[in-house]
């Protein structure tokens, strides 16, 4: 999918879907809906192995959740850490 260099790192950050499965604490997922790195496919599937999480997909952003939407990333994540 990747230029060979790049590739290598994406497959060594790979998990198996049992693995992913067998996460047992709350997740929350973040992606940008314009993302052209990942697919929105792939959290759209991580939120439906995953029992305990919840997916926020940022409106006109990309790969960069954390820079483009930085407030409102931040104040998602404090919102998320500080419930139960």
């Amino acid at each position: 999918m990747f230029p060979a260099p790049r590739q290598r790192w994406v497959e060594a950050m790979a998990h198996e879907e049992a693995d992913i499965r067998a996460i047992s604490h709350r997740t929350l997922l973040v992606h940008g809906r314009d993302d052209r790195v990942i697919p929105l496919q792939t959290s759209l599937t991580l939120n439906q192995w995953v029992d305990d999480s919840q997916l926020h997909i940022f409106g006109r952003c990309g790969h960069w959740t954390q820079i483009e939407h930085a407030d409102a990333f931040n104040a998602l994540v404090a919102e998320f850490l500080s419930s139960s």
